[in-house]
């Protein structure tokens, strides 16, 4: 079985600062994951960009086996994102 959820080396700047700094890690389909880490970690970066609300500087994600990058209309029909503000 094929992860549903597939992050690959992602990284993300702004201007000099690291937001995210070369996360991977598989979800598969019925898994409950959480990203835990204090403010600023890059939690909501890594959210932003996994629904393609951003785009990576490196790396790749594949939701569902379509790329964030080449299938963003696929992605956005596979997922939803509602931050908490």
């Amino acid at each position: 079985m094929s992860p549903i959820i597939e992050i690959k080396e992602l990284i993300k700047r702004f201007n000099q600062r690291i937001a995210v700094n070369n996360i991977t890690f598989n979800i598969d389909g019925g898994e409950i994951f959480g990203l835990v880490g204090p403010n600023g970690a890059g939690k909501t970066t890594t959210m932003r960009m996994l629904v393609t609300l951003l785009k990576p500087d490196h790396g790749e994600i594949y939701v569902g086996g379509h790329s964030i990058r080449k299938n963003p209309n696929n992605v956005r029909r596979l997922i939803g994102f509602m931050p908490d503000s």
